[in-house]
């Protein structure tokens, strides 16, 4: 009888609801710290790419992943830190066909090596896979498909295809929360997602614009705002809340997407200015601290050094005293120039002069006579 007793007390134990934050400290004391990957995305970390339609929204989002995927250095003029990433790209908006073209144009500018990195880390559902989350089944296939990935990063586009009813409303927005913990965010891994604002355009782009309540919110650790400049051609961005790392979000990167559908930044200005229709804008970048980068790359070449390290480039631009340069001014010209076929990255933190094909052929033929 008593056996019973003791039997009972213990089914009735409760679990604890309460710990020593000194336990806590323990408990993850030898995991790592949570390392940023990009422009203040943290590991583990879930956000949004926010913005009105005609953007570029999911044209970024696709830059982003592939230059993720193959390691590169950096992307938007921000650099990426850590080794290729595997990405899975969730497009729950566009057609697999859309979708194909579009990458296509993408990877033309990729290299032989970073086309492999491509094949290996950039994955994307198959084309018969779900095109919108509306029952507990759906949530449970794009739960299995992120696990099936293993992806370290995971991109959708959009939110709005993950959610059902009002977005507007609290009380949706709390069952939308819920279901996207258990099935998406329980991955643990570092999650994206793309979504839209109520707003147009005729006024600079704030946390207020998101669609949703607050509880959508937050729910999410940084949102990236993106918008079309009123009467004018070219977009912008700007980082409008990220709770781990400081932002100004009055500030914007004005940006344009060229004919291989690459986000290309362009300059820094006040977002406030952008709407004043009595200032005029000249968008024209300033090329000097582009042509310092290649000057040096290209003495140094002259030099003997074929490849120049990234941390040479900061020694050299960031480092000395006085400053030449901002870091991120750095990142973004050696994108640039990447980008106009100047120079070349055949391994991360290592640049070095792009090479025409008839120069290599005339150094691989001297050395055959050699």
């Amino acid at each position: 009888m008593k056996m019973e007793n003791e039997n009972d007390n213990s089914l009735n134990v409760k679990p604890k609801l309460v710990v020593r934050a000194i336990d806590l400290i323990m408990k993850f004391k030898n995991e790592p710290e949570p390392v940023e990957i990009w422009n203040g995305i943290v590991e583990g970390s879930k956000g949004l790419l926010v913005g009105v339609s005609k953007t570029g929204k999911t044209t970024f989002a696709e830059n982003l992943a592939i230059s993720l995927a193959i390691g590169s250095n950096s992307f938007y003029g921000k650099e990426i830190k850590g080794g290729p990433k595997k990405v899975l790209f969730v497009n729950l908006e566009e057609n697999p066909r859309m979708r194909s073209s579009r990458l296509k144009k993408q990877i033309s500018r990729l290299n032989p090596q970073e086309m492999v990195l491509f094949g290996e880390n950039y994955l994307t559902p198959d084309e018969e896979f779900i095109q919108s989350v509306d029952s507990d089944e759906d949530w449970k296939t794009l739960r299995d498909c992120i696990e099936e990935s293993n992806a370290d990063i995971v991109i959708i586009d959009s939110l709005t295809h993950l959610f059902q009813g009002q977005i507007e409303s609290s009380k949706e927005c709390v069952k939308f929360v819920k279901k996207f913990r258990e099935y998406v965010v329980s991955s643990k891994k570092t999650i994206i997602l793309i979504h839209h604002n109520t707003k147009g355009n005729d006024r600079p782009i704030e946390q207020d614009n998101i669609a949703g309540s607050r509880v959508i919110l937050q729910e999410f650790e940084y949102a990236l705002g993106f918008a079309n400049i009123p009467n004018g051609k070219d977009k912008y961005s700007c980082m409008l809340f990220n709770k781990y790392a400081e932002v100004d979000s009055s500030v914007a990167t004005v940006y344009k997407i060229d004919k291989d559908r690459w986000i290309e930044n362009v300059s820094e200005i006040e977002k406030s200015v952008l709407y004043d229709s009595k200032v005029k804008i000249d968008y024209r970048e300033d090329s000097t601290n582009k042509d310092l980068i290649y000057n040096y790359i290209q003495s140094q070449s002259s030099l003997g050094s074929q490849t120049v390290r990234s941390s040479d480039l900061m020694k050299t631009f960031v480092l000395n005293d006085p400053k030449t340069m901002a870091r991120d001014t750095l990142f973004k010209s050696l994108e640039k120039l990447r980008n106009e076929g100047k120079i070349e990255s055949s391994e991360k933190g290592k640049y070095q002069l792009k090479m025409k094909r008839d120069d290599a052929k005339g150094d691989e033929n001297s050395l055959q006579s050699n």
